[in-house]
């Protein structure tokens, strides 16, 4: 979805032709107005990700992060893809300047939908960056319409109180969560209706690898047509009752 930057910079106009408009001799002002929602998405450390990945767009074309590596391999120095995967799930490289503080390595999971971007998946540092990437969602699309603390052991077994929230800009949704495997990581997903169908779609045909219709063996008889197949490994479950 292309955010409506549009809309926000007429906004903006109208609020600076009022304050042009108003004569000399006007009452002292008010209190001050909020800050126009333009204002507040600049304030999101998310901005300068999604000014380059704009979800709904074309996913832009860009180098091959072998390309773009730093010396050490760690980083990339400039927006990038990694070439191999299978042209739906594209990892892209962020260079540190456009990226948010609270994101996990330089790495963002886009959705690819015949060349459409439709969804983006960002990495984060679970409990530890959760308030900073809540905020950031928040000062994009206002106050989470859904949101609740989940405890969770970390690795040590330790009690940790994670962030669950959701937010919702139509047709767009996001949410942001700790992994249960490990507290300390987490994601921020913004997808489109597509973007949920292509994983739907994904995951079908892993149960598929996994469960292959088979045929009785020519020699197997009914107990060959009466094994079952192996069942699928555990999906991890996300938290709270969502």
């Amino acid at each position: 979805m292309k955010f409506p930057v549009a809309g926000l910079a007429l906004a903006g106009l109208l609020g600076a032709a009022g304050a042009i408009a108003a004569p000399a001799s006007a009452p002292a002002a008010g209190p001050a107005a909020p800050a126009p929602a333009k204002a507040q998405a600049e304030n999101s450390a998310l901005s300068p990700l999604l000014a380059v990945l704009e979800i709904g767009n074309p996913l832009p074309a860009l180098p091959d992060c072998a390309d773009k590596r730093t010396p050490d391999g760690r980083d990339v120095t400039g927006f990038c893809v990694e070439l191999k995967g299978d042209g739906l799930m594209r990892q892209v490289g962020v260079p540190r300047a456009q990226r948010p503080a609270f994101m996990d390595g330089p790495f963002v999971l886009a959705f690819v939908d015949r060349n459409a971007l439709v969804g983006l998946v960002v990495p984060t540092a679970g409990a530890n960056s959760q308030q900073a990437a809540a905020d950031s969602v928040s000062a994009l699309y206002g106050k989470p319409f859904r949101q609740e603390q989940v405890d969770m052991p970390d690795k040590a077994g330790k009690s940790v109180k994670t962030l669950h929230a959701g937010w919702m800009h139509k047709p767009l949704t996001v949410e942001l969560y700790a992994m249960p495997e490990d507290p300390n990581t987490g994601t921020v997903e913004m997808l489109l209706p597509q973007a949920r169908t292509l994983m739907a779609d994904k995951d079908a045909e892993v149960d598929k690898q996994l469960n292959p219709a088979s045929a009785p063996a020519a020699k197997g008889g009914k107990a060959a047509a009466a094994k079952p197949a192996p069942k699928p490994a555990a999906k991890p479950e996300k938290p709270g009752n969502w």
